[in-house]
C-alpha cells in the first residue's frame, strides 16, 4: 500500500482558518448523523508521560488514528508535545502520516469557535478569550473569522504572556484586539467567552460570567479545571462525547465530590444526553433547556476531517 507524509507546515501552508472550521462543521454534523464513527480512545497516564490514541472511521472511505504523547510542564502547565495522524485513504489504498501539532491547535480553535456558533441566538460581536497559549491563539483566530466581531479580549495572569499574544495576533485579525489585565476586566461586557487555560483550579464562577449568553470551554484533560462546580450545575452543559467527558476535570471533580448527578447535562425529549453532533445537526431543545456551555474534549473525527482536508486537496500532487 502507498504511504505519503505531511507536516506541520503543510498544515500551514494549505489550509486556513476557513478550513479547519469548515472541516471540523463537517465532522460534526456526520458525526451527528452516525456517518463517522468515533470508537473509544486509550490513555497512558504517569507522573512522567502521558500518551492518547484517538481512533476514528468514515466506514468505506477513510479511517484514521491520531495519536498525542505529552510530557508535563510547571504548576499544572502542558509541556512538551508530540501528535500525528495516521490516515488511510480505503478508496485509493493509500496510507498517509500527518504531523499534527499546528492541527491540534486549529482543530481545537475550529470546535471552540463552532461551539459558539451552535448554541448562541443572537449576535456574537465581542468575546473574551482566557489564556494566551496556542489553543487560544487559534480560539481567537478561528472565532474571528467565523463572526463579524467588533472586538476580541484576551487576558493571561503574566504581562510577558499577553505582549506576545497581541505581537502575534493583531496583524492576523479582522477584529480589533484588547489585551485585558485581569478576567475581570477580560469578561466585562462580553458576549461569549472561549476558555483554554491548563489551570488545576477554577477561574471561571457563575458570578464571574455576569451577563454572558454562551462559552466554550476547552477541556477534556484530567488534569486541569477551568469551571467552578456551580457553572456545570447552572448551565445547560452540551458536550462532544459523554464518556470522555466524564473523565475530564470537571467532571472527575464532580464524581468525586458527590455532585455529578446535578450536573445539568443538555437532554432530548427522550431524555438520551445530546451532543455537538445534535448541535451540527439543529436538534438542540428551545427555551430554558437550551445549553449555554459547550464542552469540548476533542474528536477523533475532527483530527479525521481535517486529515482528510488535507489530503484530498494535496493527494493529485501527490499521486
Amino acid at each position: 500500500m502507498a504511504g505519503f507524509s505531511f507536516s506541520d507546515d503543510d498544515f500551514r501552508t494549505h489550509l486556513s482558518p476557513a478550513d479547519f472550521l469548515a472541516a471540523c462543521d463537517q465532522a460534526f454534523r456526520l458525526y451527528g448523523q452516525g456517518v463517522l464513527l468515533n470508537p473509544p480512545r486509550r490513555e497512558t497516564l504517569d507522573r512522567d508521560f502521558f500518551r492518547l490514541e484517538m481512533p476514528a472511521l468514515w466506514p468505506g472511505r477513510y479511517q484514521a488514528r491520531k495519536t498525542i504523547e505529552e510530557r508535563p510542564g510547571t504548576a499544572g502547565s502542558l509541556g512538551s508535545r508530540r501528535a500525528f495522524v495516521e490516515l488511510e485513504d480505503l478508496e485509493r489504498g493509500t496510507r498517509i502520516r500527518l504531523e499534527a501539532d499546528y492541527a491540534t491547535d486549529m482543530r481545537t480553535g475550529a470546535a471552540g469557535a463552532l461551539g459558539l456558533k451552535y448554541l448562541a441566538q443572537g449576535p456574537v460581536d465581542r468575546i473574551a478569550v482566557l489564556g494566551t497559549g496556542r489553543v487560544a491563539r487559534c480560539l481567537a483566530r478561528c472565532a474571528d473569522q467565523l463572526f463579524g466581531l467588533r472586538e476580541i479580549r484576551a487576558t493571561s495572569r503574566q504581562p510577558a504572556n499577553r505582549q506576545a499574544f497581541a505581537r502575534e495576533l493583531a496583524p492576523l485579525l479582522r477584529a480589533p484586539l484588547q489585551m485585558a489585565s485581569s478576567p475581570a476586566e477580560c469578561l466585562e461586557g462580553t458576549d461569549a467567552i472561549l476558555a483554554a487555560v491548563p489551570t488545576p483550579q477554577p477561574i471561571l464562577s457563575l458570578a464571574d460570567l455576569g451577563k454572558t449568553r454562551v462559552l466554550s470551554v476547552l477541556g477534556g484533560d484530567r488534569r486541569t479545571r477551568q469551571l467552578a462546580p456551580e457553572v456545570l450545575e447552572e448551565l445547560v452543559v452540551l458536550v462532544d462525547h459523554p464518556e470522555q467527558a466524564e473523565k475530564s476535570g470537571e467532571f472527575r471533580h464532580a464524581l468525586e465530590t458527590g455532585r455529578s448527578e446535578r450536573i445539568a447535562l443538555a437532554r432530548g425529549e427522550a431524555g438520551q444526553v445530546l451532543t455537538i453532533g445534535d448541535a451540527a445537526c439543529h436538534r438542540l431543545p428551545a427555551g430554558a433547556s437550551r445549553p449555554r456551555l459547550a464542552y469540548f474534549t476533542g474528536l477523533a473525527v475532527q483530527d479525521l476531517c481535517t486529515a482528510v482536508a488535507l489530503w484530498e486537496k494535496l493527494a493529485n500532487k501527490k499521486e
